[in-house]
């Protein structure tokens, strides 16, 4: 990997020989830009730079759109994880005698022989 001299952009290669390239600010546009364009960008900047102190400015700025779907499988899992922690923890509270099972054991799915 590897940086431009302007850095706007990264690059990265793979072992199959493929170099790509990525714009180090995903939603920044390359290409001409009107004056008033710039102007608007610039301002738009400053208000970030002078408000960035204010609780509300950095929840938005902190934002990223998660698409619905993702979004609810991540949800989803999230539930499905703290299910499972509450069984494994009741098991363990009403029983006498738990093998516990390691955090890396867990990870595991499946082992060769």
């Amino acid at each position: 990997m590897a940086w431009t001299p302007d850095s706007k952009f990264v690059l990265s290669g793979s072992d199959e020989g493929n170099v790509r390239l990525w714009r180090a600010n995903a939603s920044s546009r390359e290409g001409v830009v009107s004056a008033k364009q710039r102007q608007a960008k610039e301002y738009n900047e400053a208000l970030v730079a002078r408000y960035s102190h204010m609780p509300e400015l950095r929840r938005i700025k902190r934002h990223r759109h998660v698409p619905r779907s993702v979004k609810k499988a991540g949800e989803i899992k999230k539930e499905e994880l703290k299910s499972i922690k509450r069984k494994e923890e009741n098991r363990r509270k009403h029983s006498k005698f738990v093998k516990r099972q390691s955090e890396r054991d867990k990870v595991i799915l499946a082992r060769e022989k």
